[in-house]
């Protein structure tokens, strides 16, 4: 017969519901407690029946939509008027809020750059506020690489690759399939001159995602001269540049190249796609990276670790990627 949680309780002469709780890592369990527990349930064969694991992780979403818990989501280098400027952050911050009220949650928004806030202090704000985890805003400079926040009190995840400490569970847009997905795009519409040009801290910020895309699927066996990756991209070198490299086509990773190329003649001007397509940029065709899938699935992973009780510093961290489309 299979090892039950009262079977459990019996050897150790507690209550089986110290067993599950144990079990599920709750802090209302010592540590001591916790690894005797997990110890003997190791001795003596345990192994949970996921159609009760099913049932009770049912129960727990039912008890959130009758009365909403609530998450974080923590912007680490952007203030609200910033936020409020930018259409990307709007639709992922959007995309989080949707699915976490679909899912019986609600989102808060706060900051790390607000005056005299720390990781510390902002640890200290969710707790009091008992809220069990949060999601972290992409990370884009190296300075703000590590957030010292009490890991160990909540779930948490990270939005992209960037530069953060310590290794957390990751949701990130697919820059290696959006690269291709372009490149397959513009050489069905007859394009063979397809140039790059973006800084090149962003590329290595996705581990050249898009630089090693660009090489593997570019329709010419050869496009070294077409791949321009800058550390200061500057109108005066992006000009000399497509003078002297010709591209029938120019890609970057935002829109920092729109008005440079309106200095160049209708008749020798490139075409311009974007790899960061937004709505407030419509005229310019490219990968729009559905940052409103992108905060849903950190929800959906956040809120995965909330229900499961996992908290602190993963020993496997998780990546999940999420495709962009082509638009315009």
């Amino acid at each position: 017969m299979p090892i039950t949680l009262s079977d459990i309780a019996r050897q150790l002469g507690i209550s089986k519901m110290t067993v599950s709780r144990a079990l599920r890592g709750e802090r209302h369990v010592g540590d001591e407690m916790r690894l005797k527990v997990c110890r003997m349930a190791e001795e003596m064969g345990y192994r949970p029946d996921p159609e009760i694991a099913k049932l009770m992780t049912h129960m727990r979403r039912t008890r959130a939509k009758a009365a909403p818990r609530t998450l974080a989501f923590v912007w680490a280098e952007r203030d609200a008027e910033e936020i409020a400027a930018s259409s990307w952050s709007q639709q992922l911050v959007l995309g989080a809020r949707r699915q976490a009220q679909r899912l019986g949650f609600e989102l808060e928004e706060f900051y790390l750059k607000a005056r005299g806030m720390t990781g510390r202090r902002l640890s200290g704000i969710l707790e009091a506020r008992g809220i069990p985890g949060f999601i972290l805003s992409p990370l884009i400079s190296r300075s703000r690489g590590h957030v010292s926040m009490d890991w160990e009190k909540f779930s948490s995840v990270v939005i992209g690759l960037g530069y953060a400490r310590p290794a957390l569970h990751r949701v990130h847009h697919h820059h290696f399939l959006g690269m291709m997905t372009a490149l397959r795009r513009l050489r069905k519409q007859g394009h063979k001159r397809i140039g790059f040009y973006c800084g090149s801290t962003i590329n290595e910020r996705m581990f050249r995602a898009w630089s090693a895309s660009f090489l593997a699927h570019h329709p010419l066996s050869k496009p070294g001269d077409l791949l321009a990756l800058r550390e200061s991209p500057s109108k005066h070198d992006f000009l000399a540049w497509v003078k002297a490299e010709k591209p029938e086509v120019v890609m970057d990773g935002g829109h920092i190249i729109k008005d440079w190329l309106k200095t160049i003649p209708e008749a020798r001007r490139p075409r311009h796609v974007s790899l960061g397509w937004r709505a407030d940029h419509a005229d310019v065709p490219g990968i729009d990276q559905q940052a409103d899938v992108l905060g849903a699935a950190a929800v959906d992973l956040l809120v995965a670790q909330y229900q499961q009780n996992e908290r602190g510093i993963p020993e496997a961290p998780r990546i999940v990627m999420t495709e962009g489309v082509w638009s315009g």
